[in-house]
């Protein structure tokens, strides 16, 4: 739900062509680590729901419990606050399109199922293939469209003959968090070739998001939080899970390189699904599950176009 793409300021990241095979596992498992705890969130989001509390109260209190997770690995690593001044424009600015992804995201399974929300936010690779193609920075090829419409198929079987049923709200929230989050990385990326530190931009980006949503949750008398443990718990998860996601997959740049991570990143959508099933009793039958495997498959092959792969080659 960040800066997970087209990251240039990696910090450090390892660029020689030989890496020994033990850091390249470590970087595998730090990707796959970031995966489980993004995973997390949609489904902890669900259980806070359930528990009493409403978005506002839950995406503001997720990112008060970001912010301070942030900020302390921060300081375990020694890496400075200090923000060059030149930056803090697009990390506000990307605070704020925060601010709607977390509300999109999280708000969106009050009203529709988790694996959908997951499946529907996934699709934002796609989103920015096409913003870089009207950019001119990357072509938008017949191999990308084919795959795009892969993705659309993959959805489409996922829904199945409940399209009527859905929730109209939910869908769109799940859209609009798409959508924004490609401008937060489009920001973020700006940031970093301004010479912010990933940790910086997201500790910034997630400030200024909880600043906003605490104002409007406090303008608007919205607070409600859990009633019980397990609701707190799912609020503790859905915080954690952001933070310790974000900081796994920028330190795996280090051991595989920004574009080999991205790529390893797309296991995320399948896990996010996998946690609803187990822990909310979500159940998809054999057409979804089709539909969901081909909708990741193709996202994957999305991600790992031939320029990429020779990316990752050269990264080592």
């Amino acid at each position: 739900m960040t800066t997970r793409c087209e990251s240039p300021a990696s910090g450090g990241v390892e660029t020689s062509s030989v890496r020994p095979v033990r850091h390249r596992l470590l970087g595998v498992l730090l990707v796959l680590l970031s995966g489980l705890a993004i995973a997390i969130v949609p489904t902890a989001a669900k259980v806070a729901f359930e528990g009493g509390a409403n978005t506002l109260t839950v995406v503001t209190l997720r990112g008060v419990v970001g912010v301070a997770l942030m900020a302390l690995f921060m300081v375990t690593v020694g890496q400075s606050f200090r923000l060059p001044a030149r930056t803090f424009a697009p990390c506000a600015a990307a605070g704020f399109a925060h601010a709607l992804v977390a509300y999109g995201f999280i708000g969106s399974v009050a009203h529709i199922p988790v694996s959908l929300v997951v499946l529907i936010y996934a699709t934002h690779p796609i989103l920015l293939a096409f913003i870089f193609h009207l950019q001119g920075h990357e072509r938008l090829t017949s191999r990308k469209l084919t795959l795009a419409f892969t993705v659309l198929v993959g959805l489409a079987l996922v829904l199945g003959g409940e399209l009527g049923a859905l929730n109209a709200i939910g869908v769109a929230l799940a859209a609009l968090a798409s959508l924004a989050v490609c401008v937060v990385i489009l920001l973020g990326a700006r940031a970093q070739r301004a010479g912010a530190t990933a940790t910086q931009v997201n500790l910034v980006m997630i400030a200024v998001a909880t600043i906003v949503c605490g104002a409007v949750t406090t303008a608007g008398g919205a607070w409600s939080v859990p009633a019980g443990m397990v609701g707190w718990l799912g609020l503790a998860g859905a915080g954690g899970g952001v933070t310790i996601g974000l900081v796994a997959f920028f330190a795996a740049f280090r051991f595989i390189g920004p574009v080999r991570a991205t790529m390893l990143s797309n296991v995320e959508p399948l896990l996010g699904i996998l946690f609803a099933v187990v822990v909310l009793g979500e159940r998809l039958i054999a057409l979804q599950w089709t539909g969901v495997a081909l909708a990741v498959a193709a996202l994957t092959l999305f991600e790992a176009s031939p320029s990429r792969r020779r990316a990752a080659r050269d990264a080592g």
